[in-house]
């Protein structure tokens, strides 16, 4: 399991849960959810299913990347640190990122 930069909990998955509003509900991505969970199929949770969510800092926001961006000017653009970007979003080398992949953007965290 990644190690989870702002702790993690535990989501049981009731009915008419997606993955869609589970990572809307915790101001988190399905990305980040799928990288600390075995689901084969984003469509197919079930109730009753455990799914652990990594925790995002309160005053994080959602930012979905758009064709030219870059960890660089994102971060610049919102006042934070490109290790940031890294680090919430579980990004490994070569840390690209992609047009319309959502990514977690905190604070500074000075």
């Amino acid at each position: 399991m990644l190690p989870a930069y702002f702790g993690t909990l535990t989501h049981t998955v009731s009915p008419g849960d997606s993955l869609f509003n589970i990572a809307k509900k915790y101001n988190t991505t399905i990305e980040n959810i799928l990288k600390f969970n075995d689901i084969p199929n984003i469509n197919m949770i079930r109730t009753g299913q455990q799914i652990i969510v990594p925790m995002s800092p309160p005053e994080s926001i959602l930012y979905t990347v758009r064709p030219g961006d870059s960890l660089y000017n994102i971060a610049l653009r919102h006042g934070t640190f490109v290790d940031n970007l890294i680090r919430f979003n579980y990004i490994n080398p070569p840390y690209i990122i992609y047009p319309g992949q959502q990514l977690i953007v905190t604070a500074s965290l000075k």
